[in-house]
C-alpha cells in the first residue's frame, strides 16, 4: 500500500459523524482511496465549515505531494495551492488528503496508479472506475463529505455510477482550473461528488464563477421534457427501463435525436484529448516513457502519432456538434442517458486489460464533454447488487436545472430499483 501518512490528526468529519485518524487509515487500507492522508484546516470559518473534502491527486496542494498517481511525480511538492483548494479553505472547508487517481487522470478504470487500484466500496473486488477513483470511493465510503476530481471524458461520472453516488460535471469553465495538471486544455472540467445533491449544489455555488449564459429556469415547461438518448437494447439500457417508466409519471419523455454527437462525438473528443495530452507529456515521455503505466503510455503514443490536420478538423467538428446540441433544447429541457454500458467489473479482470474496458465505461459520458455540458450521474438502480447510474445533462450554463432535476429524480426513486 502506497498511501503516505504525512500528518497526524485526531478527529475529522465523515458524513454526519466524526472519524478518528485510526479509523480513516483502517478504511483506506481496505479501499485505497487516498494516496496521501494529510489534514489541511481552514484559517477561518465560512460557508463550508464542518464539511470535509478529498482532493484528487492531480490538484496542487501547497507543501503536500501531488503525484498524479505516477512514478514520474511521486516526489513532486507544489509551491502553491490550486485555485479550487484555496477557495475551499478560504470558505471554511477541511481537506483530509489527496485521493487516488488513474495515472495522470488518463484512464476510465482507476486501476493504473502508483498506489494501486482504488477499490469499490460496494464490492472491494471491483473497480471504482476513473479517473477520479479515490475521490468517489472516499465519498461512497463516507470517509469524506465531498470528493473533488476532474472530468475530461467522464472521470467523475463513471466512478460515481459504478460506486452508487451522485457525481457532477459542471459546464466547462464554471470552475477555474488554475493549479490542476491538464489532460486536455480544451475539455478539462472540475467535478464534485457528495452523497446529497444539496451538498453538491452548495459546494458548486461557492466554487463556480459568474454565469455566462441563460438562466437555468429559462423556458422550462410546467412538466419538464426529457430527451431519452443512448438507450438501446443492451443489458444495461434495458435494466434502466423500469426507472424510465417511473419517471414518465412525472416528466414528459421522448427519444432525442442528436446524430452528429452520436456519430462523431467520441472520435472528436478522443482526438482532441490524445493530441493535447501528448503535447503536455512531451518532455516526460521523451525521457521517461517506460515509467508510465502501459495503458497510459499507449494513449500518449496514439496522441504523438496524430497529424495536425486531424486535430484541427476535430476542433472544427466540435463546433458543429455543439451547435446541434444547443439547438436541441428548443425541443427538450434535459437529456437523460445511461451513464455507462456496464456495471463495475472485477479488478482482477481489468488489470492489464484496461483498454478492453474503456469503451464500455466512457462512450456515453464523453459525449457531454465534447459539448461542454453540465452533466450528472445519479444512482437509480441495482443489478445483482451493483449500482447503475442515470446521467442527466443540460444546455450550457443550466447547471442549476441539472441539479434540481437530479434531486427530483432521486426523490422519485427513493431507493435504487433492483433489476
Amino acid at each position: 500500500m502506497f498511501c503516505q501518512k504525512s500528518h497526524e490528526f485526531s478527529r475529522g468529519r465523515v458524513g454526519n459523524g466524526l472519524i478518528t485518524t485510526d479509523k480513516l487509515e483502517e478504511i483506506n487500507s481496505q479501499l485505497n482511496s487516498f494516496i496521501t492522508i494529510h489534514k489541511i484546516e481552514p484559517a477561518n470559518s465560512g460557508p463550508l465549515s464542518n464539511i470535509t473534502f478529498g482532493i484528487k491527486d492531480i490538484i496542487y496542494t501547497r507543501g503536500i505531494k501531488t503525484t498524479a498517481g505516477s512514478k514520474i511525480l511521486r516526489d513532486f511538492v507544489p509551491d502553491d495551492n490550486a485555485w479550487v483548494v484555496q477557495k475551499i479553505l478560504d470558505s471554511g472547508g477541511t481537506i483530509l488528503g489527496k485521493t487516488n487517481t488513474h495515472e495522470f487522470a488518463f484512464g476510465a478504470t482507476g486501476t493504473s496508479s502508483i498506489a494501486g487500484p482504488a477499490k469499490n466500496p460496494v464490492d472491494r473486488d471491483r473497480i471504482t472506475g476513473g479517473s477520479s477513483s479515490g475521490s468517489i470511493a472516499a465519498v461512497a465510503s463516507r470517509m469524506v463529505d465531498v470528493g473533488i476530481g476532474s472530468d475530461t471524458g467522464g472521470s467523475i461520472r463513471i466512478p460515481a455510477s459504478l460506486c452508487g453516488v451522485p457525481g457532477f460535471k459542471p459546464t466547462r469553465g464554471r470552475v477555474p482550473l488554475d493549479g490542476i495538471m491538464p489532460l486536455s486544455w480544451t475539455l478539462d472540467t472540475i467535478g464534485i461528488s457528495a452523497l446529497r445533491i444539496d451538498i453538491i449544489r452548495k459546494v458548486f455555488s461557492i466554487l463556480s464563477q459568474e454565469k455566462q449564459g441563460p438562466t437555468a429556469s429559462a423556458n422550462l415547461r410546467e412538466k419538464p421534457k426529457l430527451g431519452k438518448f443512448l438507450f438501446d437494447h443492451s443489458g444495461y439500457s434495458s435494466k434502466l427501463e423500469p426507472v424510465m417508466n417511473e419517471l414518465e409519471k412525472h416528466f414528459e419523455i421522448a427519444d432525442a435525436e442528436l446524430p452528429l454527437l452520436q456519430e462523431k462525438g467520441a472520435e472528436v473528443r478522443r482526438n482532441i484529448t490524445l493530441a493535447e495530452a501528448a503535447t503536455y507529456h512531451k518532455q516526460y515521455f521523451e525521457t521517461r516513457s517506460n515509467d508510465y503505466s502501459p495503458d497510459v503510455r499507449h494513449l500518449i503514443e496514439l496522441g504523438r502519432e496524430m497529424k495536425a490536420m486531424e486535430y484541427v478538423e476535430s476542433l472544427r467538428q466540435r463546433d458543429k456538434i455543439m451547435r446541434e446540441y444547443s439547438s436541441s433544447f428548443g425541443e427538450y429541457d434535459l437529456i437523460v442517458s445511461p451513464t455507462t454500458r456496464i456495471p463495475a467489473p472485477r479488478i482482477d479482470s481489468v488489470l492489464g486489460n484496461e483498454m478492453d474496458y474503456r469503451d464500455d465505461l466512457i462512450s456515453n459520458t464523453e459525449l457531454f464533454n465534447v459539448v461542454d455540458a453540465p452533466s450528472i450521474s445519479i444512482p437509480v438502480a441495482k443489478s445483482n447488487g451493483l449500482p447503475l447510474g442515470l446521467m442527466i445533462s443540460g444546455a450550457l450554463f443550466q447547471d442549476d436545472l441539472v441539479l434540481d432535476v437530479a434531486e427530483k429524480v432521486l426523490e422519485i426513486i427513493a431507493k435504487p430499483i433492483p433489476v
